[in-house]
């Protein structure tokens, strides 16, 4: 009976909900300037997407460990197809890396990747911001990576679109990405999902994950 009352209880408020927004409208339409009338509407209409922005970027930046104290995505690209386990996926984000930090990881070495502090709220992530094996650039060839055999180098794509589902990244990206994960003095290691590149002498984090 407690529950039959409960949903008719929530039944009532959702009904409710729609009409309280028209009517608190009308009375602000009458009481209210334009101006701040359509400033109004502008907070109700944009409020929404303002808040999802905020989860998608929280979200996107929990892959991120901690101690990197990364705070912006610089780019992002990604895809899926289905849902579920059957599923795939596939993308590529940059972060900018402080200065501070690059410097400080130009110093440590692989010894600053080894001593990182655990992540803040790891519980409520998950697998997110969770990595081991650190290692150094250039990245060694494997089941997610097939050599060039006339130049020796890896490529993004390779590893983005290995299970046939790809996505088309910008040029300068390409580039610049297939540069750090070729060369010398950055680091990276994989997650559960996913694979992480830091570089200190460009200043970006890279994560790239297929799916």
């Amino acid at each position: 009976m407690i529950y039959y009352l409960l949903a008719i209880a929530i039944f009532i408020i959702i009904i409710l909900i729609p009409v309280v927004m028209v009517w608190g409208l009308i009375y602000a339409y009458k009481k209210l300037s334009r101006k701040y009338f359509l400033i109004l509407i502008a907070i109700i209409v944009g409020s929404p997407y303002i808040t999802f922005k905020w989860f998608e970027r929280n979200f996107m930046l929990e892959v991120v460990p901690d101690a990197l104290e990364v705070n912006s995505v610089t780019y992002n690209k990604e895809e899926s197809w289905g849902f579920g386990p059957g599923g795939n996926e596939a993308g590529i984000r940059i972060y900018l890396l402080p200065e501070k930090i690059s410097s400080t990881i130009k110093k440590q070495g692989i010894e600053f990747f080894h001593n990182m502090p655990q992540n803040r709220s790891q519980d409520s992530r998950r697998w997110r911001g969770l990595y081991s094996n650190w290692k150094e650039t250039p990245i060694k060839p494997g089941k997610d990576w097939v050599e060039n055999k006339e130049s020796g180098q890896l490529n993004i794509y390779d590893y983005i679109c290995r299970y046939g589902f790809c996505i088309d990244i910008e040029p300068t990206i390409v580039k610049e990405a297939n540069y750090i994960i070729n060369t010398p003095g950055s680091f990276y290691a994989y997650g559960r999902i996913g694979l992480i590149v830091v570089s200190p002498e460009r200043n970006l984090v890279m994560y790239l994950y297929n799916g």
